[in-house]
C-alpha cells in the first residue's frame, strides 16, 4: 500500500482570512502613505521648474531635467550647508551617545552616592524648560552663540536616550562586571570592554535617535547662527519652502492684478529647487536607516518593555 502525503499546510478558515486581508489592506495603505510624499517629491525634482510653477505635474515627471539637481550641487551656499549638517550630525552622534553611555551607566551603579538624586534631576528636565529667551542668554553667558559648539554641547544629553541606555545595562548580568572587578578591571574599562560591546542594539537605536534629529533640526540655526556659513541644510530649506511660499504668493497677487504674463522662463525656479534640496536632504537617512534597522527595532523593545 502506497503511504498517504500527509499535508502540512494550514487551512484557514473565514475569519483568518478576512483578517488577513484587512490586514494587507492596512499594510498597502500605509506603505502608499509612506512612499507617496518621498515619490511626490521626486517627480517635481526630476522635472522642469514651470511646470512645477503651473502645478502641471501628476505621476511622472514633465519635461524631465537634471538641471535642479544641478543647481543645488553647484550652489556654494547648498554644498556648504550640506557638508555643515554632515559634521553636525557625525559630532553629534558621537559625542551624545559617548556621553549618554557613560552618564547611564554611572547612574546604574549602586556605589554612586547620590544617584537617585541625579536621577531626579535629570527627569525633572524633561517635564520642565526655560523656554527660549533664557536658553539664548545661557547659551550667551556660555560664548557658543554662532558657533559650531551650539549644535553639539546642549544636545549631548537626552534624559529620554539616558532612560533607555540605563535600562539596557540593568539587564546585562552583574557578573560579568564582578568578575571584572575582580581581575583589577577600573570602571572605564568594565564600561569599554565588557558593557559597551554587549549594548549594539541599544548604541545603535540611541545613535539613530541622535542622528535624525541632528540631521532634522532647523530651529537651533534659526535661533543661535546668524553666519551662513554655519546653517545646516535643513534650515536653508526652511528658507527656501518660506522664499517659495512668498513667492507663489506674489505671483498669485500679479495674476490677480492682470500682470505677469510671459515674465516666467523654462528652467530651474525656487519650487524645483526647493523639491530637488528635500530630495537630497533625505538621501542619507535612508541610506543608513537600512544598516540599523534590526538593532534598532531590538532598543525600542527594551526601552518600551523596562524604562
Amino acid at each position: 500500500m502506497k503511504a498517504k502525503k500527509v499535508s502540512n499546510a494550514i487551512r484557514l478558515t473565514t475569519e483568518d482570512k478576512v483578517v488577513n486581508g484587512v490586514a494587507i489592506f492596512i499594510g498597502l495603505f500605509t506603505f502608499l502613505v509612506t512612499v507617496y510624499p518621498i515619490y511626490y517629491c521626486l517627480i517635481y525634482a526630476f522635472s522642469d521648474g514651470t511646470m512645477a510653477m503651473a502645478k502641471q505635474i501628476y505621476l511622472f515627471p514633465t519635461s524631465p531635467t537634471l538641471d535642479n539637481f544641478r543647481a543645488v550641487l553647484t550652489d556654494k551656499l547648498l554644498v556648504n550647508s550640506f557638508l555643515i549638517s554632515v559634521a553636525r550630525t557625525a559630532t553629534a552622534v558621537v559625542t551624545s551617545v559617548a556621553f549618554t553611555a557613560l552618564t547611564a551607566y554611572a547612574l546604574t551603579r549602586k556605589e554612586l552616592v547620590g544617584r537617585r538624586i541625579y536621577s531626579m534631576i535629570a527627569m525633572f528636565t524633561m517635564y520642565f524648560g526655560g523656554g527660549v529667551i533664557p536658553t539664548y542668554l545661557l547659551y550667551r553667558s556660555l560664548h557658543i552663540l554662532n558657533t559650531f559648539s551650539v549644535y553639539i554641547l546642549p544636545g549631548l544629553l537626552s534624559v529620554y536616550n539616558m532612560l533607555l541606555m540605563m535600562a539596557f545595562f540593568r539587564d546585562i548580568p552583574e557578573s560579568l562586571v564582578e568578575s571584572a572587578q575582580l581581575d583589577g578591571a577600573n570602571e572605564l574599562k568594565i564600561l569599554t570592554r565588557i558593557i559597551l560591546p554587549l549594548s549594539t542594539p541599544i548604541l545603535a537605536t540611541i545613535g539613530l535617535f541622535v542622528g535624525v534629529g541632528a540631521w532634522n533640526d532647523w530651529y537651533t540655526a534659526a535661533y543661535f547662527i546668524n553666519d551662513q556659513d554655519l546653517m545646516p541644510m535643513s534650515t536653508i530649506l526652511m528658507k527656501l519652502v518660506s522664499a517659495a511660499d512668498a513667492a507663489r504668493k506674489a505671483r498669485e497677487m500679479l495674476a490677480d492684478a492682470g500682470g505677469g504674463a510671459g515674465m516666467v522662463k523654462k528652467g530651474t525656479t525656487s519650487v524645483s529647487i526647493q523639491y530637488a534640496t528635500m530630495l537630497v536632504s533625505i538621501i542619507p537617512v535612508m541610506c543608513v536607516y537600512p544598516f540599523v534597522q534590526k538593532y534598532f527595532v531590538k532598543g525600542i523593545m527594551v526601552g518600551a518593555i523596562k524604562a
